[in-house]
């Protein structure tokens, strides 16, 4: 089964666009929120108004699950927000269900081999790049039985984000054939687990770390053809911005990172704003004195 330029048309106008694709894809930088306490819609709306491109909810670490996650996808859908998830482990059921109830980008941690990368694209992707089942989902606006099936798929499968993690020794040891398995589009780097496989945690200026990073971003960029491109994704650098800068203007393939989270942007904002209330209780205590 085919289709014609006029269905792919209709599909692609009809399917979500990918916010944090598009701003890869123009050459610039994607940047998410973290997710893990606020968990209610309206920060989508609260996402866009700051400027963020998506917002990134934490599986593997988070209290919440689907049915939470699925309101704050619809909500971030509405605002053109990338609603993208770090599913708890490799596994079909976790992958596929969080793309139907509105994920545009599927992050799965400790990715060590080629052949679990596949394992990914598989369960992410529809044919011919995987065996994603079919199913009406918010990010295609739910009319996917009222479309061309293959021009729908196609024009999905160019806009959802299978996303390897590479936090381990074994997935940098693998990261080049990670790279070249189709269907990836990205490789993101959970910087602090790596450094801690390595035995260097949390020692971000060690030339170790700054090999592994060359490591990974020379073999996005190999995969670069007129067609395909495999993008980087940093985790766990949001407080070095010097770092952020200087692989950024290095790398070419650096295209995205976290970008704060709403734990650590709540907890910094109450202790300012606490710091100031406790210096005018000083002032007023000493003045009434």
């Amino acid at each position: 089964m085919s289709y014609t330029a006029e269905e792919y048309a209709a599909a692609s106008a009809i399917c979500r666009r990918n916010a944090l694709k598009d701003k890869m894809d123009a050459g610039g930088i994607g940047y998410s929120f973290g997710l893990q306490t606020t968990l209610n819609p309206e920060i989508a709306l609260m996402a866009k108004i700051a400027g963020y491109d998506a917002l990134l909810l934490n599986l593997e670490h988070s209290k919440t699950g689907l049915e939470t996650f699925n309101a704050i996808a619809c909500a971030a859908l509405a605002e053109n927000v990338a609603p993208i998830v770090v599913v708890p482990s490799l596994q079909s059921d976790w992958i596929s269900r969080s793309l139907d109830v509105g994920a545009q980008g599927i992050i799965v941690p400790r990715v060590g081999t080629a052949a679990q990368a596949a394992e990914l694209v598989k369960y992410a992707k529809y044919r011919p790049h995987g065996e994603r089942p079919l199913a009406d989902t918010p990010a295609q606006r739910y009319q996917l039985m009222g479309m061309n099936f293959v021009a729908n798929m196609t024009v999905t499968n160019e806009r959802v984000l299978a996303i390897p993690m590479i936090e381990t020794v074994e997935g940098l040891e693998n990261v080049e054939a990670i790279a070249a398995t189709p269907g990836v589009d990205m490789l993101f780097v959970g910087t602090f687990d790596l450094t801690d496989d390595m035995g260097i945690a949390g020692q971000y200026d060690d030339p170790r770390l700054a090999a592994a990073y060359e490591r990974i971003c020379k073999a996005a960029e190999a995969q670069w053809t007129e067609t395909r491109k495999v993008y980087v994704g940093c985790g766990g650098i949001e407080w070095r911005p010097d770092m952020m800068r200087d692989l950024s203007l290095k790398y070419k393939s650096i295209r995205y990172f976290m970008a704060g989270r709403d734990s650590t942007v709540l907890l910094n904002g109450m202790k300012a704003q606490a710091g100031a209330m406790a210096e005018l209780d000083a002032q007023v205590l000493a003045a009434r004195k």
